[in-house]
């Protein structure tokens, strides 16, 4: 019996270090911004590119739900960078907020913490995620990404809310390519990445 004892006092000091001494789960997760940078971009290509496809002449509600719930699943497609399903939904100035759709019943419930919100900065060209830890950015060049008629209609969106082109001058940011996820999103991180040809 006292073996027994001894060895799960070695065990829950064991758990303990673990804990606190290197890095095992502590507190609330939070998302990796790098990587819901990554897949808003690439949702909002490949949805401006089926757009372009189909010979959209407009973009109104019904497309821009369905882009939401593209953009959803993009950010919950294998392999997954957070524990949860990702609720994503787009607010009254075109900003994508994430969410921790711990039900995965597609809305944000009592308890379901906010997780992300993605702004699109088209003076600036860049997307900016913004959670409770700061801000990282993604810069595009050209006029590639802005040229769409979903991206038109964000903009639009922006525009009738009160978001004026030089709203983001002034926020600070780090670049996606200098950006370090903190601890509570990369210790229970997956790859996370997506290829081009899905």
């Amino acid at each position: 019996m006292g073996a027994i004892k001894q060895y799960l006092g070695i065990a829950v000091v064991g758990f303990l270090a673990y804990t606190f001494f290197l890095g095992g789960p502590s507190g609330p997760q939070s998302a990796d911004l790098g990587k819901v940078l990554d897949r808003t971009e690439y949702a909002i290509e490949r949805y401006s590119a089926y757009a372009e496809q189909n010979k959209f002449e407009q973009i109104g509600e019904e497309q821009i739900a369905e882009f939401n719930g593209f953009l959803t699943t993009v950010m919950n497609t294998q392999p997954t960078f957070y524990d949860n399903t990702i609720g994503v939904s787009m607010n009254e100035v075109a900003a994508f907020e994430g969410y921790d759709d711990a039900n995965s019943n597609g809305r944000q419930d009592s308890g379901e913490g906010d997780l992300f919100t993605v702004e699109i900065d088209a003076e600036g060209r860049r997307l900016i995620a913004t959670d409770e830890t700061g801000s990282t950015h993604k810069g595009f060049s050209g006029t590639g990404l802005l040229a769409g008629l979903l991206i038109g209609n964000l903009l639009s969106r922006q525009k009738a809310g009160g978001v004026n082109p030089g709203s983001f001058a002034n926020r600070q940011s780090t670049a996606r390519s200098a950006y370090k996820a903190p601890s509570s999103a990369r210790s229970r991180s997956r790859s996370g990445g997506l290829g081009k040809g899905k």
